[in-house]
């Protein structure tokens, strides 16, 4: 006769409930070790998994949107993350993570990460900074995505003048404000030939994406999948090309005109920092 032990039937139940509890704890805490390993992709991977699982989880948000990030940020391939962001979006949009995932669909790749306290430090391409540099620093980080940057620039080892900026994302545009202006310096989705106006220093300026996917050798090493931003200042006869890195930000700065190019400041290098 089958069954004849019947307290084996909920043993067996709670098992199966054990099981399936364990598995998904699993899949979530594989991705938090591999992830804390530097083992980016696999860890995507599992928080991935976790979330196909457990969509009614309350980490099912917080899996999609680590999955996203990774490919974003760590690897550049937003064609993996749009995807993820999109999932995020639709299918939990009380997520405290809404803002993010936006951002996340929008900018990517990042041109100009304003998200992290870091500091970038710049050299003239001549010297190599020995005769002028430049150190832009973000030095605090506002409530709502804003950020608060100070530059300060050197003639060699004196300080010539300081500055402070604050940038922000709107409708999928970085705005740079300095004394009372705000300039538009990139418009997402970046791509070549995207073309907007703004306003710096209370004089108009036309940007223009003269070309993506460059690989530029700077002194602070050579990066891929750069953009070439063009500023033509109204009255001007020469224009500035600034160059931005992806998850970096600019990396070369340089005066042009009718047949030529110079390179004026390039990044030395870049780095994380931890808060004061």
């Amino acid at each position: 006769m089958l069954c004849t032990n019947k307290w084996r039937l909920p043993a067996i139940f709670g098992l199966v409930l054990c099981l399936a509890a364990c598995g998904a704890n699993y899949h979530y805490e594989e991705a938090s070790k591999l992830e804390k390993q530097g083992l980016f992709l696999k860890a995507a991977a599992y928080y991935k998994i976790f979330a196909d699982r457990n969509p009614r989880d309350a980490r099912a948000p917080d899996a999609i949107f680590k999955a996203a990030e990774i490919y974003s940020k760590n690897f550049c391939l937003c064609h993996k993350s749009k995807p993820l962001f999109e999932r995020l979006l639709k299918n939990y949009p009380d997520t405290p993570l809404r803002d993010a995932a936006m951002k996340g669909l929008f900018v990517c790749p990042d041109y100009f990460p304003i998200d992290k306290r870091q500091v970038w430090t710049y050299g003239d391409s001549e010297t190599g900074g020995d005769n002028a540099s430049q150190e832009t620093r973000v030095l605090e980080l506002k409530t709502g995505g804003e950020a608060v940057t100070g530059t300060t620039l050197y003639a060699g080892s004196v300080v010539v003048s300081k500055q402070t900026k604050t940038y922000r994302f709107l409708n999928n545009e970085l705005i740079e404000t300095q004394s009372g202006f705000d300039t538009i310096v990139l418009r997402y989705p970046v791509e070549k030939g995207r073309a907007w106006t703004s306003v710096s220093a209370g004089r108009k300026v036309v940007f223009t994406v003269q070309a993506a996917g460059l690989k530029v050798k700077v002194l602070a090493g050579e990066f891929e999948n750069c953009i070439k931003v063009k500023q033509q200042m109204e009255g001007l006869p020469s224009w500035l090309y600034e160059y931005y890195a992806p998850w970096t930000g600019k990396i070369l700065t340089a005066v042009a005109g009718e047949g030529y190019e110079n390179r004026v400041m390039e990044l030395l290098k870049y780095e994380e920092t931890q808060k004061n």
